[in-house]
């Protein structure tokens, strides 16, 4: 239960929670909020004079008499608190803070005509009166199914409208974004992210209509191709291009995917760098004459020639050598390459090229592993947060993961095999740290999920959920 020596302040937030938790039909009742201490007490929503009346003033008695007193004098330690103070914090409150587990402070005024203020002690109540709905760890499993309310069905935060088991597989597999920016953490990010998606169409509309892949793609001669594209090519277009940086697992490869699908679907051409030997990078990415070297018998367009107009991804693009990096700066100048052992006129080769790593580059250029010039080439630079970062709206990526057809089994019949998660299983997956971010919670869901199945259980329960 909940103690309260300030009901009136805080009976508007309490009737809002009445009305929120019966529409989601969750369990709340009015009286788990007392204005009187009892055994039962375990949070106290008071102001500083609680703590004058239960721990300074030895002669202090209320209505409940000696046995409060002598009770809860000494064991008032064991509340968690929330602090209702005047406008103004008094140096009484900070010995407060240090000697008991206070859960928050909140000023009384404001309360009264701030909606921000409300707001946010009613999220910190919503998850006291579901910790108090869910304690249940020391009850068994068999607890889970013989209470109500101590779990949460998978439509809490996200509901796939689809009613189609093909469909729903087909939002997954190509438009898993959903669970990137749908976060109120990220808003700055994909504000950041429209005007970047909004450059590349702009430029890429431009040169669509010249239609150079389609005049190329038939030859193979690169002095036939350096012809054709310097006459249609014109010097004032200037390409954009973008520069990913972020954890592994953030979505880095999954952002680039959204990006040249906004743009032009199915545009993308992923180019990992990681298992390419040094000395074949080069004419992998611009391509070779023949004769360059022992074994080129004919003219090999490379990556970027054969991608001409589209999409190119360059994966782990820290893992480029240092020579090669300068000849990518210099084609991010003006988009034109120069084949190994080509000797003619620079060809332009226009592309829209996306580079990725979850390296830190700017440690990397202190110590010249990357060039300082190369990083400052790409017009745009984002970072996705890590999922760290992106904690206030964890519950979200849960329910949306838990709906993944390919994590989370959904049967012919069009139900899920695991379709409930325990409120403690969702606090758990929320305490972690997960270095591995979004890959990381999915493959723990994942492995969740068949624990379930295993146990032949519908609910994900805490013993589920392995790091």
């Amino acid at each position: 239960m909940i103690y309260t020596n300030n009901y009136d302040l805080i009976s508007e937030i309490i009737e809002s929670l009445d009305k929120q938790f019966k529409y989601k039909k969750e369990k709340f009742e009015k009286d788990l909020f007392s204005d009187e201490l009892n055994e039962n007490i375990k949070y106290c929503i008071v102001d500083e004079t609680f703590f004058k009346k239960y721990k300074f003033n030895n002669d202090f008695e209320d209505k409940t008499g000696l046995k409060i007193k002598k009770i809860y004098k000494n064991n008032i330690s064991k509340y968690k608190f929330i602090l209702l103070v005047e406008e103004n914090l008094k140096d009484s409150i900070f010995d407060i803070m240090t000697e008991y587990e206070v859960l928050g402070v909140f000023r009384k005024k404001r309360l009264e005509f701030e909606l921000e203020e409300k707001g946010k002690l009613e999220k910190l109540l919503k998850e006291i009166i579901r910790d108090l709905n869910s304690k249940l760890s020391n009850e068994g499993r068999d607890s889970y199914f013989n209470k109500k309310y101590t779990f949460k069905d998978l439509d809490w935060k996200f509901k796939m409208d689809f009613k189609s088991i093909n469909k729903t597989k087909e939002f997954y597999s190509k438009k898993k974004y959903v669970s990137m920016f749908l976060d109120p953490s990220m808003r700055n990010f994909y504000n950041q992210l429209n005007s970047i998606i909004k450059d590349f169409k702009n430029s890429f509309n431009e040169i669509s209509f010249l239609n150079l892949k389609k005049d190329t793609e038939s030859i193979n001669s690169i002095n036939e191709i350096s012809e054709i594209l310097n006459k249609k090519f014109r010097e004032d277009f200037k390409l954009p291009s973008l520069l990913i940086e972020g954890e592994t697992g953030t979505g880095k490869s999954l952002l680039a995917s959204i990006i040249s699908d906004k743009v032009k679907e199915s545009s993308l051409y992923k180019f990992s760098l990681v298992n390419i030997s040094e000395n074949l990078i080069d004419s992998e990415i611009f391509g070779n004459a023949k004769g360059a070297f022992t074994g080129a018998d004919e003219d090999r367009k490379g990556r970027l020639l054969n991608n001409i107009g589209n999409f190119v991804f360059f994966d782990e693009i820290a893992e480029i050598p240092t020579k090669t990096q300068t000849k990518l700066l210099l084609y991010l100048d003006d988009y034109k390459i120069n084949p190994e052992g080509y000797d003619g006129k620079s060809i332009p080769v226009p592309t829209f090229v996306i580079g990725a790593t979850n390296r830190n580059l700017r440690d990397m250029m202190i110590n010249n592993d990357f060039r300082t010039d190369l990083y400052h080439r790409f017009k745009y630079k984002i970072r996705i947060p890590s999922l760290k970062e992106r904690k206030e709206d964890m519950r979200f990526l849960i329910s949306f993961i838990m709906q993944n057809p390919y994590i989370n089994d959904l049967g012919d019949n069009g139900f899920y095999k695991v379709n409930k998660i325990s409120m403690e299983a969702i606090k758990k997956l929320e305490n972690y740290e997960y270095p591995g971010n979004f890959r990381e919670l999915e493959y723990i869901i994942k492995s969740a999920v068949n624990r379930a199945i295993y146990n032949e259980i519908d609910i994900i329960l805490p013993e589920h959920i392995i790091f």
